[in-house]
């Protein structure tokens, strides 16, 4: 028996990527230690972390990240960014594509939206 795997569009400021579900929960579970882990400082990251761990337990094509919701501002992206990037570093062979689309996209390097050719993957 075969599955499919959804995909899921990942969407910032009118640009974004499509990403395999398993691909982006990988990488939300990769980033979430580096979130937690500065709550006490940035209360909005527990927020952002909650609502990343819920997204990351979503199959079948629907994971929202609210990224424009929750990066209102330089500093919030900023920091997701360093975040992403200390990541980066660690996190598995298979959501580091992932990882690198999604800083790509904050730091505003992709220019892609929902339909673009997927090419990147």
């Amino acid at each position: 028996m075969e599955f499919e795997m959804g995909t899921s569009y990942v969407e910032y400021k009118g640009c974004g990527f499509w990403s395999r579900d398993d691909f982006l929960g990988d990488w939300i579970n990769a980033i979430l230690p580096e979130l937690m882990s500065m709550t006490a400082k940035e209360p909005w990251l527990g927020s952002l972390a909650d609502h990343w761990r819920t997204q990351a337990e979503i199959d079948g094509g629907c994971m929202s990240l609210e990224l424009d919701e929750f990066l209102d501002d330089e500093r919030k992206r900023d920091l997701i960014i360093s975040f992403s990037q200390r990541t980066l570093k660690h996190c598995s062979d298979r959501s580091r594509r992932t990882g690198q689309l999604f800083i790509d996209l904050l730091s505003g390097q992709l220019k892609t939206n929902a339909s673009s050719p997927i090419d990147y993957l």
